[in-house]
């Protein structure tokens, strides 16, 4: 496990595609950190730097070897809170320090 905070892990649904394929698509892409297909699935762990990629980028290079994201609501939210949470963790990052205990800048 990494204590780098944009290394992010998700599992994503994908269907019609070889587990390979779509393994090997994602591996290759430069940003992704590992890809883990589940027996039996349609689901992959993958997890990936923030710095380079983003969900709808991983998504992407699974559809060029023919695997589609899984239909239904509760994929479609899934997929939905998996890129606010990607975008909430990018921007944490870079946003400026809080002032130290509290304090507004030049009270007393």
């Amino acid at each position: 496990m990494t204590t780098d905070s944009l290394i992010v892990t998700h599992t994503i649904a994908l269907n019609g595609a070889a587990a390979e394929a779509v393994v090997a698509a994602l591996t290759a892409k430069p940003g992704v950190k590992g890809v883990r297909a589940e027996a039996n699935r349609d689901r992959f762990e993958v997890t990936y730097d923030l710095r380079h990629l983003r969900l709808d980028d991983v998504e992407q290079a699974a559809v060029a070897v023919g695997a589609i994201p899984a239909k239904g609501i509760l994929n479609t939210i899934r997929r939905g809170w998996i890129r606010f949470t990607d975008e909430n963790i990018f921007s944490s990052v870079s946003a400026p320090a809080a002032p130290c205990c509290n304090r507004p800048p030049g009270g007393k």
